[in-house]
């Protein structure tokens, strides 16, 4: 693995690299736009708690399926154009950044579930 904020070059090797990266992010936002849907349905109507915890799962499961197709069309580049010697950054941020979200909002789904109502 290269250094933090370094750019590494990805293994020049025929495949499906880019489809199966989009497909995983895409199976990720699937999770968590499950889970959205999960919290309206309970035996009374949703509190504004709920609702607010809806809210943030559609936006970071959108989030998530953008951070997907622009991962996939960074590497779909480097195998359309040999010529240029284009590198893709690592993944790090994205990451990092769908652990941390994945957490808070299941940590704040918790919570929601615990309240009375």
């Amino acid at each position: 693995m290269s250094p933090p904020g370094r750019y590494r070059r990805p293994v020049d090797r025929p495949g499906l690299v880019s489809e199966r990266t989009e497909m995983a992010w895409e199976r990720t936002a699937l999770g968590v736009l499950a889970a959205a849907v999960l919290l309206l349905f309970r035996h009374v109507g949703p509190t504004l708690a709920r609702t607010v915890v809806v809210v943030l799962d559609v936006g970071v499961g959108l989030v998530m399926i953008w951070f997907g197709r622009r991962r996939g069309r960074q590497i779909r580049s480097l195998r359309d154009d040999r010529a240029v010697a284009v590198t893709v950054p690592e993944a790090r941020v994205e990451v990092v950044g769908a652990a941390v979200a994945g957490a808070v909002i299941a940590a704040a789904t918790a919570l929601v579930l615990l309240l009375p109502g």
